[in-house]
């Protein structure tokens, strides 16, 4: 939380206005959410904090057997940059997905979210993906086509945000302050 209000008040202290931020890590989704609150409140800034891993699930999850831990939307979001470290052929089993699927539902509710002590507790092996059908070409597709996704979705957003937010007094008190 500290790295990200830091570096970007240093941003709105240069000027900067919007903030979007991009997470993928369903871990970082708390701490950010108080980040972008303080950007907010402290700095002025209008901030988007983007779930990429969700808009992955949304356009892909049909497709790629949905959001699993080390399964094909993972794999192919490291291959589009890195493919290097994805190595498909070293892949033993996973974990049984049917059990997956239903411990990994009880932290992906809006009502309650379960502290697990590790990942373990979804999957004995750590992870309960099907990675195997990923491909470089298609990691990549998947790439631009979440970063377009992303692009219009939050032009959108922030158009709204400007007409609610833009015009009130302690945004623009806040702004002129910086």
């Amino acid at each position: 939380m500290r790295v990200t209000i830091e570096t970007c008040a240093s941003t709105a202290r240069h000027g900067a206005k919007y903030l979007l931020v991009l997470n993928w890590h369903e871990g970082n989704i708390p701490s950010l959410a108080i980040a972008a609150e303080a950007l907010h409140r402290e700095h002025g800034m209008t901030v988007l904090t983007v779930q990429a891993c969700y808009v992955a699930e949304e356009l892909y999850g049909g497709s790629c057997n949905g959001l699993t831990h080390g399964g094909e939307i993972e794999a192919l979001a490291v291959l589009a940059h890195h493919h290097d470290l994805v190595h498909l052929d070293r892949i033993d089993y996973s974990s049984d997905h049917q059990h997956g699927h239903k411990m990994d539902r009880l932290r992906r509710t809006r009502a309650y979210q379960p502290v697990l002590t590790d990942i373990r507790s979804i999957a004995p092996t750590g992870w309960f993906g099907s990675p195997q059908h990923a491909t470089v070409d298609k990691g990549r597709r998947m790439i631009a086509d979440i970063a377009d996704a992303i692009a219009r979705s939050a032009t959108e957003i922030f158009a709204q945000l400007d007409a609610v937010q833009g015009g009130t007094a302690e945004v623009k008190r806040l702004r002129q302050v910086k």
